[in-house]
């Protein structure tokens, strides 16, 4: 590297202003950098809003992915409420005379449906239940286990008796109602395309989750991780965990 010096300043002085330069040089070099991290990191940031705009454009979205929901392991769709509006939405427009209405017995818990189920199998009825656990509040309480009834649809209602108050995404229950004892847990798979849950272990179920201490997004993000996928797929999968922390395990 060649240096010039100026010979009409004294040798200190020379240093002084060579010092100088350095740290202009290196001010610019500091810049560079920094607008060359942020030019990449709006390419990261476009490139990932770019995947989830694809992925969501590839993937047709079913009808019941607006609610929480799963299949049994006999293949009967089971839907749950997000929130007290969903919850009035399910029992209005998607409970049907075939079907069984669930609840946990605890403050906070959603709206289930488990469609046909007048049809299903006392296996498939325990899947229902466990999965109206292990949606509701309890799971945020790290709850084991709550009792949950079901009931046919025709007991279900949203319109109280003359003089009573049903509040906001509740229902009236009239009759019998069916008792078990339901543990908090889920199984969490990837089907190739979309993430799903379930009540029963299958081949496609990777994970189980358990009421821990865990935080939703930090388990979500070791799932992604693990599976080697992007994170464009974080959103899907966060709206799917039940909402508390977690623990998580790999199942063989």
């Amino acid at each position: 590297m060649e240096l010039r010096l100026d010979i009409t300043k004294s040798l200190w002085e020379n240093v002084q202003e060579l010092h100088e330069r350095l740290k202009k040089l290196k001010k610019k070099r500091e810049r560079l950098i920094k607008l060359i991290e942020e030019e990449e990191r709006k390419v990261r940031e476009e490139g990932e809003a770019k995947k989830v705009a694809e992925l969501r454009k590839r993937r047709k979205r079913e009808w019941y992915e607006a609610f929480r929901w799963m299949f049994t392991s006999g293949g009967r769709l089971v839907i749950g409420g997000r929130d007290a509006r969903t919850n009035e939405v399910i029992v209005r427009k998607y409970l049907s005379e075939d079907d069984l209405f669930f609840h946990a017995d605890i403050v906070g818990a959603p709206a289930v449906v488990l469609k046909d189920g007048k049809n299903a199998t006392e296996g498939e009825i325990n899947e229902a239940a466990v999965f109206a656990a292990s949606y509701s509040r309890a799971w945020r309480l790290g709850l084991h286990s709550v009792p949950v009834f079901y009931v046919e649809a025709s007991q279900v209602s949203l319109s109280p008796p003359s003089g009573e108050y049903r509040p906001r995404g509740g229902v009236i229950v009239r009759g019998k109602r069916n008792w078990l004892e339901a543990p908090l847990r889920l199984y969490l798979g990837f089907d190739g395309e979309r993430f799903f849950v379930s009540a029963a272990k299958t081949e496609k179920t990777r994970f189980l989750l358990t009421p821990g201490g865990e935080s939703r997004t930090d388990v979500a993000k070791k799932v992604i991780h693990e599976l080697g996928l992007g994170s464009e797929y974080l959103d899907d999968l966060l709206s799917l965990l039940p909402p508390g922390p977690l623990n998580l395990e790999k199942v063989v």
